[in-house]
Protein backbone atom coordinates (compact mmCIF):
# COMPACT_ATOMS: atom_id res chain seq x y z
CA UNK A 1 0.00 0.00 0.00
CA UNK A 2 1.61 3.15 -1.17
CA UNK A 3 -0.80 5.54 0.50
CA UNK A 4 -1.63 5.92 4.17
CA UNK A 5 -5.15 4.96 5.18
CA UNK A 6 -6.90 7.15 7.74
CA UNK A 7 -8.82 4.54 9.71
CA UNK A 8 -10.41 7.08 12.02
CA UNK A 9 -11.90 8.79 8.96
CA UNK A 10 -13.16 5.41 7.78
CA UNK A 11 -14.74 4.66 11.15
CA UNK A 12 -16.45 8.06 10.98
CA UNK A 13 -17.72 7.28 7.47
CA UNK A 14 -19.09 3.93 8.64
CA UNK A 15 -20.74 5.63 11.58
CA UNK A 16 -22.29 8.15 9.24
CA UNK A 17 -23.86 5.29 7.26
CA UNK A 18 -24.78 2.99 10.14
CA UNK A 19 -27.86 1.67 8.32
CA UNK A 20 -25.59 0.27 5.61
CA UNK A 21 -23.62 -1.67 8.25
CA UNK A 22 -26.51 -2.78 10.48
CA UNK A 23 -25.24 -6.37 10.76
CA UNK A 24 -21.95 -5.17 12.27
CA UNK A 25 -23.45 -3.33 15.26
CA UNK A 26 -21.88 -5.66 17.82
CA UNK A 27 -18.48 -5.44 16.09
CA UNK A 28 -18.72 -1.64 16.15
CA UNK A 29 -19.45 -1.70 19.91
CA UNK A 30 -16.45 -3.96 20.50
CA UNK A 31 -14.22 -1.78 18.33
CA UNK A 32 -15.23 1.39 20.16
CA UNK A 33 -14.63 -0.26 23.53
CA UNK A 34 -11.18 -1.49 22.46
CA UNK A 35 -10.19 1.93 21.12
CA UNK A 36 -11.34 3.65 24.31
CA UNK A 37 -9.62 1.08 26.55
CA UNK A 38 -6.38 1.44 24.61
CA UNK A 39 -6.46 5.19 25.18
CA UNK A 40 -7.40 4.90 28.86
CA UNK A 41 -4.52 2.56 29.68
CA UNK A 42 -1.98 4.60 27.68
CA UNK A 43 0.71 6.08 29.93
CA UNK A 44 0.09 9.72 29.05
CA UNK A 45 -3.67 9.78 29.60
CA UNK A 46 -4.61 12.56 32.04
CA UNK A 47 -7.78 13.21 34.03
CA UNK A 48 -8.77 15.95 31.58
CA UNK A 49 -8.51 13.51 28.67
CA UNK A 50 -10.59 10.95 30.59
CA UNK A 51 -13.26 13.62 31.09
CA UNK A 52 -13.18 14.52 27.39
CA UNK A 53 -13.56 10.84 26.41
CA UNK A 54 -16.55 10.50 28.75
CA UNK A 55 -18.14 13.64 27.31
CA UNK A 56 -17.66 12.30 23.77
CA UNK A 57 -19.02 8.80 24.47
CA UNK A 58 -21.69 9.55 27.05
CA UNK A 59 -21.93 8.03 30.52
CA UNK A 60 -23.25 4.56 29.57
CA UNK A 61 -20.74 3.83 26.78
CA UNK A 62 -17.87 5.21 28.86
CA UNK A 63 -18.84 3.03 31.84
CA UNK A 64 -19.03 -0.03 29.57
CA UNK A 65 -15.58 0.66 28.14
CA UNK A 66 -14.06 1.37 31.56
CA UNK A 67 -15.57 -1.80 32.98
CA UNK A 68 -13.49 -3.88 30.54
CA UNK A 69 -10.16 -2.36 31.61
CA UNK A 70 -8.05 -4.90 33.56
CA UNK A 71 -7.76 -4.33 37.33
CA UNK A 72 -4.02 -3.44 37.36
CA UNK A 73 -4.60 -0.93 34.58
CA UNK A 74 -7.48 0.72 36.45
CA UNK A 75 -5.20 1.10 39.45
CA UNK A 76 -2.55 2.81 37.30
CA UNK A 77 -5.16 5.05 35.64
CA UNK A 78 -6.64 6.05 39.01
CA UNK A 79 -3.17 6.83 40.34
CA UNK A 80 -2.47 9.08 37.33
CA UNK A 81 -5.88 10.76 37.52
CA UNK A 82 -5.84 11.26 41.30
CA UNK A 83 -2.27 10.87 42.60
CA UNK A 84 -3.11 12.02 46.14
CA UNK A 85 -6.37 10.12 46.43
CA UNK A 86 -6.97 7.17 48.72
CA UNK A 87 -5.58 3.78 47.74
CA UNK A 88 -8.49 1.50 46.96
CA UNK A 89 -8.03 -2.26 47.19
CA UNK A 90 -11.11 -3.49 45.30
CA UNK A 91 -11.29 -3.12 41.48
CA UNK A 92 -14.98 -2.18 41.70
CA UNK A 93 -14.16 0.67 44.07
CA UNK A 94 -11.48 1.91 41.66
CA UNK A 95 -13.95 1.94 38.76
CA UNK A 96 -16.50 3.83 40.87
CA UNK A 97 -13.83 6.36 41.81
CA UNK A 98 -12.78 6.76 38.16
CA UNK A 99 -16.41 7.24 37.08
CA UNK A 100 -16.87 9.90 39.78
CA UNK A 101 -13.67 11.67 38.72
CA UNK A 102 -14.68 11.50 35.05
CA UNK A 103 -18.14 12.99 35.57
CA UNK A 104 -16.81 15.64 37.96
CA UNK A 105 -18.91 14.57 40.95
CA UNK A 106 -15.69 14.03 42.92
CA UNK A 107 -12.67 16.31 42.49
CA UNK A 108 -9.14 14.91 42.75
CA UNK A 109 -7.76 14.83 46.28
CA UNK A 110 -5.67 17.80 47.35
CA UNK A 111 -2.01 17.48 48.17
CA UNK A 112 -1.77 16.33 51.80
CA UNK A 113 -0.22 18.79 54.22
CA UNK A 114 3.02 17.78 55.82
CA UNK A 115 2.71 17.01 59.54
CA UNK A 116 3.99 19.65 61.94
CA UNK A 117 7.55 19.22 63.05
CA UNK A 118 8.11 17.72 66.47
CA UNK A 119 8.90 20.12 69.29
CA UNK A 120 12.64 20.30 69.90
CA UNK A 121 13.84 18.72 73.11
CA UNK A 122 14.80 20.98 76.00
CA UNK A 123 18.31 19.60 76.22
CA UNK A 124 21.02 21.70 74.65
CA UNK A 125 22.78 20.17 71.67
CA UNK A 126 25.96 18.24 72.41
CA UNK A 127 28.07 20.65 70.38
CA UNK A 128 27.38 23.56 72.74
CA UNK A 129 28.10 21.48 75.88
CA UNK A 130 31.40 20.29 74.49
CA UNK A 131 32.45 23.84 73.61
CA UNK A 132 31.55 25.10 77.12
CA UNK A 133 33.57 22.30 78.77
CA UNK A 134 36.58 23.04 76.56
CA UNK A 135 36.50 26.72 77.56
CA UNK A 136 36.18 25.83 81.25
CA UNK A 137 39.20 23.54 80.99
CA UNK A 138 41.25 26.36 79.42
CA UNK A 139 40.27 28.98 82.00
CA UNK A 140 40.01 27.54 85.56
CA UNK A 141 38.76 30.85 87.03
CA UNK A 142 35.71 30.68 84.80
CA UNK A 143 34.75 27.25 86.14
CA UNK A 144 31.87 27.21 88.63
CA UNK A 145 32.72 26.75 92.33
CA UNK A 146 32.49 23.16 93.57
CA UNK A 147 29.34 22.28 95.45
CA UNK A 148 29.47 21.69 99.16
CA UNK A 149 28.63 18.14 100.04
CA UNK A 150 26.43 17.24 102.91
CA UNK A 151 28.27 14.95 105.27
CA UNK A 152 26.28 12.05 106.64
CA UNK A 153 26.88 8.68 108.28
CA UNK A 154 30.38 7.66 109.50
CA UNK A 155 32.04 10.67 107.93
CA UNK A 156 29.81 12.91 110.07
CA UNK A 157 30.84 11.01 113.23
CA UNK A 158 34.54 11.43 112.44
CA UNK A 159 34.15 15.12 111.80
CA UNK A 160 32.26 15.61 115.05
CA UNK A 161 34.93 13.67 117.04
CA UNK A 162 37.69 15.78 115.54
CA UNK A 163 36.08 18.98 116.69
Amino acid sequence: MSEETDFFRLIGAIGGNAALFSAAGNAARKAVNEIVRAQLVADGTTLEEVRQIRALLGPAAFAEALDGVPAPKTKALLTRADPHGPTLAQPGDRIKALLALADGSRPPAAVPEKPAKKVASKKAPAGKDAAAKDEAAKDPSAAPAPRKRKITGRAALRVSEER
